[in-house]
């Protein structure tokens, strides 16, 4: 009884969506509807998937996804790395632990306005530590103390080359102390008796890790991975704060291409941004089925 109360929410507000976006990404629809409350689309097929093949914006969201999905697993050695160095009996690792762990419990909208202003070539850190090695404090012909940089810092968000890189970056480092916490947990768990067994082999280091820990990591590593692959799948906070798709649509994803096309430009594209939608559910479909499958049979293989 309980239960059925949550799954009469999720249907609404989950499930029954789902289908009402597969439904309008066959439609001309600007997401009004007239005075009578009638549905104003029309349908148009398959117009919305064949526009989606002869769209560039399409191709550099699903792109700049990829990037996404490859630049953001390196959350999971460097989570791990953090974990063993933070698992440790000495003074003061418990504030240390707190320290590493404080990314992910901040809003990701700050962290992007954190970022942000980071990377601000005039103001931000980024101008700043750019200053000690290629700026200069020297006088104008007034007299006046003026500061003179043989390059330039970067303008890390303005260049349509680095700009995606600098946010998957800004959002690497929550999901740096998230896989970070999993380890952790993962590590309380090791059994001693077994690290004491490969000790006696003669392991120790890398031997050590691999042979002994990483096998026992193995349940927090495949949690690290799922978690971090749906993270950089549906990305949209960080690009929404610091670039807004920009600069000329070069960090767009399709979580937020999908946004702009419907209600973000105010063009009302309904239609063309379900059908992008749409996309984006089947390639995470693949991967979830997947997750899916492989939590079945481990617990088949668990009975």
């Amino acid at each position: 009884m309980f239960v059925s109360i949550g799954l009469v929410f999720f249907a609404v507000y989950v499930i029954l969506p789902i289908f009402q976006s597969f439904s309008y990404s066959f439609t001309r629809w600007d997401g009004l509807r007239d005075i009578n409350g009638v549905w104003t689309g029309e349908w148009v097929g398959l117009q919305n998937y064949r526009r989606l093949l002869d769209d560039p914006n399409f191709y550099t969201s699903l792109w700049n996804n990829l990037l996404w999905l490859v630049l953001y697993m390196l959350a999971v050695p460097i989570g791990l790395g953090i974990a063993l160095f933070l698992n440790q009996t000495v003074t003061g690792i418990r504030i240390y632990k707190s320290l590493f762990f404080f990314p992910f419990v901040i809003s990701q909208v700050v962290v992007g306005l954190i970022f942000t202003w980071a990377y601000n070539p005039e103001f931000g850190l980024v101008g700043e530590i750019w200053g000690w090695f290629f700026c200069e404090e020297t006088t104008n012909i007034m007299g006046n103390p003026t500061t003179v940089c043989s390059v330039d810092p970067p303008n890390i968000l303005g260049n349509p080359d680095v700009a995606t890189y600098g946010i998957i970056a800004a959002g690497l480092w929550p999901q740096i102390a998230y896989c970070m916490i999993l380890y952790l947990t993962g590590l309380n768990n090791v059994s001693p008796d077994q690290i004491e067994a490969g000790r006696l082999d003669g392991a120790k280091g890398w031997k050590m890790l691999r042979h002994v820990i990483l096998p026992q990591l193995a349940p927090a590593t495949f949690l690290a991975v799922v978690v971090t692959v749906i993270g950089a799948l549906r990305s949209f906070d960080m690009i929404a704060t610091m670039t807004q798709g920009g600069p000329f649509g070069s960090t767009n994803v399709l979580a937020y291409y999908m946004y702009d096309q419907a209600v973000g430009e105010g063009v009302g594209r309904y239609g063309y941004g379900s059908a992008i939608a749409v996309v984006l559910f089947a390639i995470m479909l693949v991967y979830i089925s997947y997750f899916l499958w492989r939590m079945w049979q481990d617990e088949r293989e668990a009975r």
